[in-house]
């Protein structure tokens, strides 16, 4: 996955992070201040507070250069090096944002109950092992602050048996990865010892009718989850 990532940033980084976005830096810029006023509503008035952010998947910082206003420190982890170089350059002017390259693994260099708010964006679907993705909410879980919220974007597998056959026959690589059903996605939430706030399933063509063969874009999943506070204040 470093090796396939590396080489996307050196090749067009802005393509490969938004591809619906990447027309120009205007648009690319436009798009990341959409998406993370999309991540923070509804959220805000539920942290704990507003210290410290964590991005999975930061990629070059497209989202979190538009996240300054809300925290007073700014975290950006990501597998690429060459992501993360790329966006150091280009957040150089925002101090309070750090970006750390890792591993790929699942696993966070962070202390526990550091981040009020942990989020991740089009990032998981990318990542062919589920055991990798679980390892990251486990991972949120963990570095998150209790009362703290994740929020995190997938894509859906669409329950029914046809749709699990195809998908068992889909090789999966570093920019077709896996995906889950909402039952299923929900129960990794909880497993992890989150509460699930929300699972949303987001048809991209609502209304419409859906070729029965060919590539179409996939349903999405949002999940919203929270770290428990039990009684006296301590951690779930």
């Amino acid at each position: 996955m470093k090796e396939d990532w590396d080489a996307r940033a050196r090749k067009n980084p802005l393509w490969y992070i938004a591809c619906d976005d990447a027309d120009n830096e205007a648009v690319f810029e436009a798009s990341g201040r959409r998406d993370a006023a999309i991540l923070l509503d509804g959220v805000s008035s539920l942290l704990p507070g507003h210290e410290r952010v964590l991005e999975i998947g930061c990629g070059i910082g497209r989202l979190l250069g538009h996240m300054t206003p809300e925290f007073r420190e700014l975290f950006g982890v990501d597998i690429s090096g060459e992501m993360v170089r790329q966006g150091r350059e280009r957040l150089v002017r925002l101090p309070k944002v750090e970006l750390v390259e890792i591993g790929g693994e699942g696993n966070l260099p962070f202390e526990d109950s550091m981040f009020d708010f942990c989020y991740s964006f089009i990032t998981f679907h990318h990542i062919p092992e589920k055991q990798i993705v679980i390892r990251y909410i486990e991972e949120a879980r963990r570095v998150l602050r209790p009362g703290g919220i994740f929020r995190f974007h997938l894509f859906a597998r669409l329950e029914g048996a046809w749709q699990a056959i195809r998908e068992q026959f889909t090789k999966k690589n570093t920019w077709r990865g896996c995906k889950f059903t909402v039952p299923e996605i929900t129960s990794v939430v909880q497993r992890a010892g989150l509460e699930v706030l929300e699972a949303n399933l987001v048809d991209p063509f609502p209304g419409e009718r859906r070729p029965f063969f060919g590539k179409n874009k996939p349903h999405a999943i949002w999940i919203t989850a929270r770290k428990p506070v039990l009684p006296g204040g301590s951690a779930g």
